[in-house]
């Protein structure tokens, strides 16, 4: 299936399915995920997308038919736009379709079938530049609201590629100013109420050193092959160097060049939050615009390619080199039929890198399994239920909507949620990200959110029975967890329960509501420390060990905390 495992499937296929589900265009809030979570919480992943919003009218159609069609309707569009624009500035039609085979084979387009909304972005943003030099400005306002229904986080740094380009062209940008400010506010329905749940989140974001964003990084990974940046071959580096021989070209060659050397510029396109590369994939139409026109003007310049060939000093950017090197020396020689034969460069690399990387069927029918629908469309669902099958990929997944659930997946979650269930109740971290909050057979998360439910293919789990079951797949229950609304007297205060410490926090606000203000209530937390127990067990990951504790208690009705640190022998 022409999709990713983790981000496809737990995030792009399960929401935009829920979101069919509701039949709501924009809802406040969506009461399956997150314990009931604002629904601006999920815009990033398609609310008001097209291809989203036509699936609303085929409900029996699967979503990922909707998903995957028009992810490659878009990629393979990108393509012809390139094409087509390059065609309209004048190229040869054997330059503008070498460079269009460039743009499509780019290794970005990795992106289509995982996290696609990184790439959907970009035929609007060929489609605006065709509108620049056709004089058609106005049309532009529908080109930035279609950007930030794709993608509203890159749609800033798309905008100043815009007015880079419009200046670059026709050494002016006052006349596409007010359709961009158009399109902005045509938008404003999406973008306003999640900037404003963003501000609002204080969502922590990686520190940056701003000494560091100065340091050249020679690595090259936002231009060639990685997937998390434009990922093209060597030849665009060569052309960007090329293109400071010509007038025409050489201030945009300069910049460009810059911007692929120094974080200050990812830096500044990601809106100053961090200095990832994979926003310079916006700066893909321009390294295309002068690889074009270097093959065009078919002028070498040997010394630029000597300083541009200093930059490749990677296994990967070395071999890159040689290969370009070779098609440079022939078709500078006249032997134009080169072209299309370094294009099978792209394409090789473009295959190979993202061989074996599709949605494997079996998992896909896992995740929208008939057997789960029936367990709970066929069971009264009081309150919360939790699928504790494959924990990471049914994050977001919703069988019926009378199924609610604590677990999330998105960018934008909820900080303090996210605080409450991995800092303070402690549920295991399951996934690399954190911002995953998956559910776990921790008893406190399971009792605290209300989850009355369990999915799971063990019929084994403290406090819970079996009530049902099909095929494979059981579902528990357990009445005694708290409900999702209720009174109680029994406070203690946030500044005394700040002062507590793991683990005796836990109890402590199992027992107690912890409120903002003085509270006459107290509570002295039960936790005890078991001691006499090897305090030194190693456990090689390698190998299958097993371990067995003694513990010289009746543990009937209590709760054993077992704390232990992990170290990542990756790293």
């Amino acid at each position: 299936m022409y999709g990713s495992k983790l981000d496809w499937l737990s995030q792009h296929i399960s929401l935009a399915d829920y979101f069919r589900q509701t039949q709501q265009l924009l809802p406040d809030s969506f009461a399956n995920l997150q314990g009931q979570a604002n629904a601006f919480s999920f815009s990033y992943y398609g609310l008001l997308r097209p291809d989203v919003l036509v699936s609303y009218l085929f409900p029996n159609i699967p979503i990922h038919f909707f998903i995957i069609g028009y992810a490659t309707l878009l990629w393979s569009s990108t393509g012809g736009l390139c094409y087509y624009w390059l065609r309209n500035k004048g190229y040869k039609d054997t330059v503008s379709f070498f460079s269009s085979v460039c743009c499509i084979c780019a290794n970005c387009f990795f992106q289509s079938h995982q996290q696609i909304m990184f790439v959907e972005i970009l035929p609007f943003l060929f489609l605006s530049f065709i509108l620049i030099d056709k004089n058609k400005r106005q049309w532009i306002s529908l080109c930035v609201v279609m950007a930030l229904f794709h993608n509203y986080f890159y749609t800033p740094g798309m905008i100043l590629i815009l007015l880079l380009y419009d200046y670059d062209q026709n050494h002016m940008i006052k006349d596409i100013l007010i359709p961009i400010l158009i399109g902005i506010g045509m938008a404003t329905i999406l973008w306003l109420p999640t900037g404003y749940l963003i501000l609002n989140n204080h969502k922590s974001v990686v520190q940056t050193n701003l000494f560091n964003l100065l340091i050249p990084n020679v690595t090259l990974k936002g231009l060639v092959y990685d997937s998390y940046g434009c990922g093209l071959t060597v030849i665009s580096w060569i052309a960007l160097f090329q293109g400071i021989q010509f007038e025409k070209t050489r201030k945009l060659s300069i910049l460009l060049i810059l911007m692929f050397v120094f974080p200050m510029f990812s830096y500044i396109l990601n809106g100053t939050l961090y200095a990832r590369t994979k926003i310079l994939v916006l700066c893909l139409p321009l390294v295309l615009m002068i690889l074009s026109y270097w093959l065009q003007e078919r002028k070498l310049n040997k010394g630029l390619l000597v300083l541009a060939s200093l930059f490749l000093c990677t296994k990967t950017t070395l071999l890159g080199l040689l290969i370009s090197l070779a098609f440079i020396g022939y078709y500078f020689m006249d032997k134009k039929e080169c072209l299309m034969t370094y294009a099978l460069v792209p394409m090789i690399v473009f295959t190979g890198l993202n061989y074996n990387q599709c949605l494997d069927l079996k998992l896909y029918n896992s995740m929208y399994s008939k057997d789960k629908q029936k367990l709970m469309q066929r069971n009264d669902l009081n309150q919360r239920t939790a699928d504790l099958d494959q924990v990471g990929y049914s994050v977001n997944h919703i069988y019926d909507l009378k199924e609610m659930k604590a677990s999330s997946y998105t960018s934008t979650s909820n900080s303090l949620y996210n605080t409450f269930i991995y800092d303070i109740i402690k549920s295991p971290i399951s996934q690399s990200n954190r911002t995953i909050i998956t559910d776990s057979e921790n008893y406190l998360y399971l009792s605290m959110m209300g989850i009355q439910n369990v999915l799971s293919k063990d019929s084994n789990l403290y406090g819970y029975k079996e009530v049902d079951s099909k095929g494979k797949y059981k579902l528990l229950k357990n009445k005694n967890v708290f409900p999702m609304v209720y009174v109680t007297s029994d406070t203690l205060s946030e500044s005394e329960f700040d002062k507590l410490f793991y683990p005796y926090n836990l109890d402590t606000i199992y027992n107690r509501t912890i409120v903002n203000g003085e509270t006459s209530n107290d509570y002295a937390s039960k936790m005890k420390l078991i001691k006499n127990l090897d305090q030194s067990i190693l456990i090689q990951n390698k190998k299958k060990t097993k371990k067995i504790i003694p513990i010289d208690f009746d543990a009937k009705n209590k709760l054993i905390c077992i704390d232990f640190d992990i170290k990542n022998w990756l790293n």
